[in-house]
């Protein structure tokens, strides 16, 4: 959440866009924000007493939302650890997580990493180098995966998803600037990596339709709540779209109307802000001529 003014829990953020801020963690799914935990708000007290990093504490915090047993959940590369991975399965809700992760003190095994080479001769001759390890002999942490690929940089992953570790091969298309033509490229990927790759991207997906008709483009944020308002907001008209869209895409096998873009499903709400009685008698009206044709 940018912001210009001053604060004392605003944080300096040099790796965002939106530059420097408020921060949150957020739990979503399709591009729907399910849970955010703030992060000047304190960690639950439960999760820190049981040994948890403020950071870890948020995250178990936003898995009591979680209503089904064993979900899947991708993390990002700075929450991932094997004691975190150990925690949520002992969560409530038995909680799987997978994803890339950071090599120091994350619990990747020594002879499963693999470290960075600069020399591009070097580079080449490791390239495609696959390390695996399983952890055994622990009830309260089964299943769990450590294994690194390198590719154009080592990438360490944990996972308590994974039946198997395999190269399969994936299809891409891509614009050829010789022939002028798009043409499709083969290559191969880790089946680990492949799965993490098409779930992992719900938070940036909801921050990018977020930031697709976001309210606040032109107003400098100079009042802390304005900040976070305007945020909320748009969190909440996202996650009405999504689920407009969800409604109104084929279900049970019967296909229920065309969803409006996004574009004029925020019209049709900025509409009705600015004018609630003249939209309710479009509204009426077209409603009735759809009554009167059938």
């Amino acid at each position: 959440m940018g912001f210009k003014g001053q604060h004392k829990d605003k944080k300096r953020i040099t790796y965002k866009a939106e530059g420097d801020g408020f921060q949150a963690d957020a739990l979503c799914q399709d591009g729907f924000t399910y849970q955010i935990h703030m992060r000047n708000d304190r960690a639950p007290t439960k999760y820190l007493k049981q040994g948890l990093s403020p950071l870890h504490a948020r995250v178990m915090g936003l898995f009591d939302s979680i209503v089904d047993d064993n979900h899947q959940c991708a993390m990002d590369n700075l929450y991932n650890s094997g004691a975190f991975c150990k925690a949520a399965y002992n969560h409530r809700q038995k909680v799987l997580c997978h994803g890339v992760t950071q090599m120091g003190m994350r619990g990747i095994p020594k002879h499963v990493q693999q470290l960075e080479v600069k020399n591009r001769k070097e580079q080449m001759a490791v390239r495609g180098t696959v390390r695996a390890a399983v952890l055994e002999g622990d009830p309260d942490c089964p299943n769990l995966v450590a294994s690194s690929v390198y590719d154009a940089k080592p990438v360490h992953y944990l996972s308590m998803v994974s039946d198997e570790l395999k190269w399969m091969e994936v299809n891409k298309s891509v614009y050829n600037v010789d022939s002028g033509e798009v043409e499709v490229l083969k290559f191969l990927r880790m089946s680990n990596i492949n799965k993490y790759n098409k779930e992992m991207g719900n938070v940036d997906l909801a921050d990018q339709l977020r930031g697709t008709y976001r309210l606040d483009k032109s107003v400098r944020n100079r009042k802390w709540w304005w900040s976070i308002m305007f945020w909320s907001i748009g969190v909440c008209l996202t996650n009405a779209y999504i689920m407009y869209v969800k409604v109104n895409m084929e279900e049970y096998g019967k296909k229920k109307s065309e969803p409006k873009s996004h574009n004029d499903f925020r019209k049709a709400i900025a509409l009705y802000w600015i004018n609630p009685q003249e939209y309710e008698r479009e509204i009426k009206k077209k409603a009735q001529s759809t009554l009167d044709r059938k």
